[in-house]
């Protein structure tokens, strides 16, 4: 061998020597960089041989359970797992050897014997053809499960919450199964949640006769553009019974704004849809019945009046010696004969008044009248019916109000029946004064008396149709019950009230008031005016 061939041997060794060091070089970098990684993971990195024992454990095993590395290796994992969880560890892991890839979370115990929640991957180590260990990962899950955890007492309040509804909610995904129940859903529908849970809403819950339309309407509630509408159906329970409910609809919407499915708000109105249905039919025979009777009292009022006006009518023209004398004890005969017809035949117009007031048929007859003409009306009607007690009453008009537009029949039928009333109720040596005066805008007629008066207690009792204070067959004073009912509704309808102040033994005052001329003045206003005229 030559000095040059000796020369390329010596170069050829340099240059094998250089790249040996550039190695080495490299695996050190390599080996550094691992180990520096690696010790500086959260996660622990981990290899078990085919016996269970630690081959290598990461230094972040120390994080997990307060176990040095050294402490670790060589000693069996078993040792660290939570033994409720060991038997569905040790399954994994033969799934994990067979090749199949099996994550899985348990629980190991730390060195102080806490508790901590990890997940772990692994895969086996196959040499020559043979698995001879297994490396992985743990990464800790603690705080994961600690989020879990308040999640689920989120979601228990949450059910709680819907529990302690009184309606029946019920979530309902796009492919319209049942995803979520509160308890009153479950007492509606008869069945247990874990029954319901992943059920398609239509085909367990709505009857099928019905359960197109009702599809319909849901999917415009739940899905449509406009505003979530009610709607009601009928829905099937589990034992087969048919209820009726009111269903409200919520959409659902992910965080893009999709939507997810819908919650429905459900309440059973079975019961007052009965009542509803009930009430209606009362209705329909109470105004049936109104009906009937209002035809009656105008058939019957027409067949009494006829006869009565031809008593009435044939005793005046005796009365009047058309046909003849007639002694002094018939004339008083056929007097009487004539006012207790005036007397019957005013029954039976009320009667008929408050039918047609009842039924709202009543019509006013509104005019033009002055205040002194109607006084003097009203006069003369004491001196045809009251003649006896005419210089009883006194008038007296303090109001510059010359006229007024009303139903004057009525108004004069009233003011005259409030004055028969103080008369009916007054000592015979006592005067009943009536005042007409101008207050809030309206007319007023007051009529007092010094009578026997009427106490709080029995002032309601006023207004009520043929009923009376004193409803004993042996009342000292008579009367059919009907004349304040029907004064106050003439009251009423012209906008006006009547009112009433009254004490035991010192007598009473009768307030009718009406506007000037028709208006509608409201039940406030009402009310005001009744408190300030009495």
């Amino acid at each position: 061998m030559d000095i040059s061939e000796i020369t390329e041997l010596e170069n050829e060794g340099e240059e094998l020597r250089t790249k040996l060091k550039l190695a080495n070089e490299k695996i050190e970098e390599i080996e550094e960089f691992c180990k520096l990684h690696i010790e500086n993971l959260n996660d622990v990195i981990f290899s078990i041989n085919e016996q269970g024992n630690f081959t290598y454990i990461s230094p972040a095993i120390e994080n997990f359970t307060g176990y040095s590395p050294e402490e670790v290796m060589g000693t069996s994992f078993m040792q660290y797992i939570h033994p409720e969880d060991l038997p569905g560890l040790l399954q994994d892991i033969d799934l994990t050897l067979e090749g199949e890839h099996k994550p899985y979370m348990l629980r190991i115990v730390s060195k102080t014997g806490s508790i901590t929640y990890v997940h772990t991957s692994s895969k086996g180590i196959v040499k020559d053809g043979k698995v001879v260990g297994i490396n992985g990962i743990m990464v800790n899950i603690a705080q994961l499960k600690r989020i879990e955890f308040e999640l689920m007492k989120e979601k228990e309040k949450a059910q709680h919450y819907l529990d302690v509804a009184g309606v029946a909610i019920i979530v309902i995904n796009n492919d319209f199964r049942i995803s979520l129940v509160n308890k009153k859903a479950c007492e509606l529908l008869g069945y247990k949640e874990h029954e319901l849970f992943n059920t398609n809403w239509f085909e367990m819950i709505i009857p099928e006769m019905i359960r197109e339309s009702v599809t319909q309407s849901f999917m415009l509630s739940c899905y449509g553009d406009i505003a979530s509408t009610p709607f009601e159906c009928a829905i099937n329970t589990k034992e087969d019974l048919i209820r009726l409910c009111s269903w409200k609809c919520t959409q659902l919407k992910d965080e893009n704004g999709h939507n997810t499915g819908c919650i429905l708000a459900g309440e059973d109105i079975t019961e007052r849809k009965e009542a509803e249905e009930a009430l209606l039919k009362a209705k329909y025979m109470a105004e049936d019945a109104s009906r009937t009777k209002s035809e009656f009292i105008a058939n019957m009022s027409h067949e009494l009046r006829t006869p009565l006006n031809a008593v009435i009518g044939f005793s005046e023209v005796l009365i009047e010696r058309k046909f003849g004398d007639v002694n002094e004890k018939q004339d008083q005969y056929l007097r009487n004969i004539s006012t207790s017809g005036k007397k019957l035949l005013e029954i039976i117009n009320s009667i008929l008044e408050i039918s047609k007031i009842e039924s709202g048929s009543l019509e006013m007859e509104y005019q033009t009248s002055s205040i002194e003409d109607l006084v003097e009306e009203i006069k003369e009607d004491i001196e045809e019916y009251l003649p006896d007690q005419a210089e009883m009453v006194s008038f007296e008009i303090l109001t510059d109000i010359s006229y007024i537009i009303a139903d004057t029949r009525k108004v004069e039928k009233s003011v005259f029946h409030l004055i028969e009333n103080a008369i009916k109720f007054s000592d015979k040596t006592n005067t009943v004064k009536v005042r007409i005066e101008y207050v809030d805008e309206m007319v007023a007629f007051k009529v007092t008396d010094k009578g026997i008066g009427i106490s709080e207690e029995d002032i309601d009792k006023l207004f009520k149709p043929f009923s009376q204070l004193d409803p004993s067959s042996t009342r000292i004073y008579s009367g059919l019950g009907v004349g304040l009912y029907l004064i106050k509704k003439f009251a009423e309808l012209h906008g006006g009230c009547l009112g009433v102040k009254s004490k035991l033994e010192k007598g009473s005052t009768f307030t009718f008031a009406i506007p000037t001329k028709p208006a509608k003045i409201g039940k406030n206003k009402v009310k005001n005016v009744t408190q300030m005229i009495v």
